[in-house]
């Protein structure tokens, strides 16, 4: 007798879930076996019938199997539609960005270019020259005091003070607090 090293003290198998689920799978397999042997060797016949249900019960497997798959099909589609929208709304993100950029590039030119030429607007008309324009092409001259029109009022400055005649209680005694004041 051949002894076969095992050490079961370590074998972590026997503890998971799936071994014993394929210890069973096994065990039934088996006694399906010795239950055929056993219709066989009595001389039964399995019957017509129970073949038919065994049909049906894989036409139905099938089925349901068909079901799953367009299931999951269709799941698969919602997936990649999303996946793609997600992607193409990134991409025009991306090309708005881009556009942004470009137009506030654009921008600062525009008003570099609009300083430079307030500045040679700016240096080429300076006052000396519009007076100059204006006594040489308009004959216009620099006012006088001949030119000077000079107002006098008759009456002194004076100052009104408006009552609000909507004054409550506390308001009126307020005021003539402040008026022992002034």
């Amino acid at each position: 007798m051949a002894y076969t090293y095992r050490n079961l003290a370590y074998d972590l198998s026997l503890f998971e879930e799936d071994y014993h689920e394929e210890i069973r799978g096994r065990a039934k397999k088996k006694e399906a076996k010795d239950d055929l042997k056993a219709a066989d060797t009595s001389g039964e016949k399995i019957s017509r019938k129970s073949k038919a249900k065994k049909t049906v019960k894989k036409v139905k497997r099938r089925k349901s199997n068909i079901g799953r798959i367009l299931i999951a099909v269709v799941f698969g589609l919602a997936v990649v539609v999303t996946v793609v929208s997600i992607i193409h709304g990134q991409v025009q993100l991306t090309e708005l960005n881009q556009q942004i950029i470009n137009a506030r590039d654009d921008l600062s030119e525009k008003q570099s270019l609009y300083t430079q030429l307030e500045m040679k607007v700016d240096s080429s008309i300076s006052t000396a020259v519009v007076e100059q324009y204006a006594q040489d092409k308009l004959n216009m001259s620099k006012a006088n005091n001949s030119q000077k029109e000079f107002i006098s009022l008759s009456e002194g400055d004076k100052a009104e003070v408006s009552l609000d005649a909507h004054k409550n209680v506390f308001e009126l005694i307020a005021d003539a607090i402040s008026s022992l004041w002034s």
